[in-house]
């Protein structure tokens, strides 16, 4: 595993958790909360962009039980998921685990291609740029200390 991958990861999810207000994407002022979608689509595009090399593909899982969505990565077969924190039995993100715990919940309905994902992402193309300029705007000023 790639430990840049996971640095990296952990830098957007600061960016994300400390400007969820700043960041135009749905429901994002209660990250994690609810932002799964835009989180996992985000991360992916950047990671994509960043790593190349690395296979990205957004999940899509719906709750075995209810009528509930969630939304992760799996970069290179490790599930990143920068949200599994809003659920209360995980009190922090996953990054890189081989297994992902929530798929004992929620039950994979769709893989796709991260870039695929973007494209099709339901905003106006302006502010999904719009988005991403800011987003690489926070993460260029993003000083963490991993």
């Amino acid at each position: 595993m790639n430990r840049e991958l996971v640095f990296f990861s952990k830098r957007v999810r600061a960016v994300f958790q400390k400007n969820g207000d700043k960041i135009s994407l749905p429901f994002f002022s209660s990250f994690p909360k609810n932002s799964c979608r835009g989180a996992s689509i985000y991360l992916g595009y950047l990671l994509n962009e960043r790593f190349p090399d690395s296979m990205v593909q957004l999940i899509h899982g719906l709750h075995r039980y209810q009528n509930e969505h969630h939304y992760w990565l799996e970069v290179d077969g490790y599930t990143f998921d920068i949200t599994a924190d809003q659920f209360d039995q995980y009190s922090s993100p996953i990054y890189a685990s081989l297994a992902n715990p929530l798929q004992a919940y929620f039950s994979v309905v769709e893989r796709s291609c991260v870039t695929k994902s973007y494209i099709g992402y339901d905003l106006e193309e302006t502010l999904k740029s719009d988005i991403l300029r800011n987003v690489r705007e926070l993460l260029s000023s993003c000083k963490m200390p991993f």
